[in-house]
Parts: structure tokens; C-alpha cells; sequence
């Protein structure tokens, strides 16, 4: 009588069952430990902590106008470290935005913590990075959310860029609420 070789394809299936499921949980231990905005996988050996660079292009259509506009980021090694309170050092960024009007490039110019320094309090202004700038899509014309913020924290300062269709600039405290934005 032929005995059945179900051990051996038993332990075939239950084998490859093990490698698939070690296999699942490598991506998913992948997932949970992606880098952080600051972590990069050729760390720098002089431990400074810098963002990745992005560019980040989009168009608003307003009135007879198409404006295509382009938010660049880098961290710029010419500007002051920020250091955080555990002695982490953090290179500060550069912003550049540049926005064409119906084809035409009108406006083109860098941005750092400096240019808004009269609108910072000294303990941003000194420990603080220049780390967001977006289009304020919830006001009128071309408006630029931009946030000073401490490293590593939920402190911020947010203020507002407005680009004039002359490529002239004026900057505020942005004081909206958080129930200003629930309310749109």
C-alpha cells in the first residue's frame, strides 16, 4: 500500500505560507518607518538635519487669467543653523517662487527666514525654519500661506505672502483661526 506524501507538501505549503508572511511584514515595518521630512537615507556625516528639496508646480485660473506657478525648496548650507534643545542642528531653506501670467513670467524671486523677520518674534526668528509655502486657495488673488516653524514641534508662525499682478509683494500675520478655516 502507497502512503500519501501529504508531510512533505504540508511542509512545502507551511514553509512558503512563512516566507510570504515575513515577506508582508518587511514592507509593512517598511511603511511605518519611512523617513521623516528630515531624515534622509545618505544621512550627512556633519549630522546637520536638512528637508528634502521639492518642486512643487500648480495653476489657478482666475478671471481671464491662468496663472502656473512653481514653489521650490532646498535647504540652503549659506544661512544660520537653527539649533533645536537637545542640540539637533538643522539647515534652514531657501524658497523660490516663480509664477507666469498667461505664459509670461512676471514674478520670480527667493524667499528665507529673513525676508519675513519683522514679522517673526525673536524666539522664531532665532530657532525657527522657514518650512512651508503653499497657495492659499481660500482667498482671493495669489496668496501664499508661508510657516516659521520650531523643528520638530507644532509650534509655528504663519504668516501670508500676496503677490500683486505688478510682481510687487506685501506680507501679514496671517490671525485666522482654526475655526476660520472649519467655517469655509
Amino acid at each position: 500500500m502507497k502512503r500519501p506524501t501529504f508531510g512533505a507538501s504540508a511542509l512545502t505549503l507551511l514553509l512558503l505560507f512563512a516566507l510570504s508572511a515575513c515577506a508582508g511584514k518587511s514592507s509593512q515595518m517598511q511603511e511605518q518607518t519611512a523617513p521623516s521630512e528630515f531624515e534622509d537615507e545618505n544621512a550627512a556625516a556633519d549630522g546637520i538635519q536638512r528637508m528634502h528639496p521639492y518642486d512643487f508646480p500648480d495653476t489657478l485660473h482666475t478671471g481671464a487669467h491662468t496663472y502656473i506657478y512653481t514653489i521650490h525648496r532646498e535647504a540652503d548650507e549659506s544661512l544660520p543653523l537653527v539649533e533645536d534643545e537637545e542640540g539637533t542642528c538643522y539647515a534652514d531653506n531657501r524658497y523660490t517662487l516663480a509664477i507666469q501670467c498667461d505664459g509670461q513670467t512676471f514674478f520670480n524671486r527667493s524667499f528665507t527666514k529673513a525676508t519675513f523677520a519683522s514679522y517673526l518674534s525673536k524666539e522664531f526668528l532665532e530657532n525657527g525654519l522657514l518650512d512651508g509655502m503653499m497657495l492659499d486657495k481660500s482667498l482671493p488673488g495669489l496668496v501664499f500661506a508661508v510657516s516659521v516653524t520650531l523643528p520638530q514641534s507644532d509650534m509655528v508662525e504663519p504668516l501670508l505672502l500676496h503677490v500683486d499682478n505688478g510682481g510687487g509683494i506685501s506680507i501679514e500675520r496671517d490671525i485666522r483661526s482654526e475655526n476660520d478655516f472649519e467655517e469655509q
